[in-house]
């Protein structure tokens, strides 16, 4: 994955002080991306007896304050098993017996780290190229 920092207009004074906020929508963007990955991947790696497990992995968004952009890959509640007629709330004793979840994130993590690493790179070239500096 590799989003592009937007620095089409501007000096690369202006472009400078907003980096920090275009870093962090672009890594916002590509954490939610991720995440829908973690989710599919987990999806299809769980054991499947009735499909509420399944159905019950879901991305969250939210947080209060500083932690607003907070994203988590989560499983359970929400959703009835038909055959006991209760919301998922099995989901740690399926993870912790099969580990699908966290086999769906360590497949992710090389391209989340490839992806921070490609942009900050070439933001940082960008800025330090050869235009003018004012």
């Amino acid at each position: 994955m590799n989003l592009k920092l937007n620095f089409d207009t501007g000096t690369v004074k202006g472009w400078v002080e907003t980096l920090p906020e275009k870093m962090t929508d672009a890594a916002w963007e590509a954490i939610l991306a991720q995440a829908q990955l973690i989710r599919g991947l987990w999806q299809i790696y769980i054991r499947v007896d009735t499909g509420s497990a399944r159905d019950s992995i879901r991305v969250e968004r939210g947080g209060e304050g500083l932690h607003w952009r907070m994203v988590r890959v989560r499983g359970g509640g929400y959703v009835v098993n038909p055959k006991t007629g209760r919301l998922v709330d099995y989901m740690a004793i399926i993870e912790a017996k099969y580990g699908a979840g966290q086999m769906a994130f360590n497949e992710v993590i090389p391209t989340i780290r490839g992806f921070i690493e490609t942009n900050v790179s070439n933001a940082l070239t960008f800025v330090g190229s050869e235009r003018e500096l004012y």
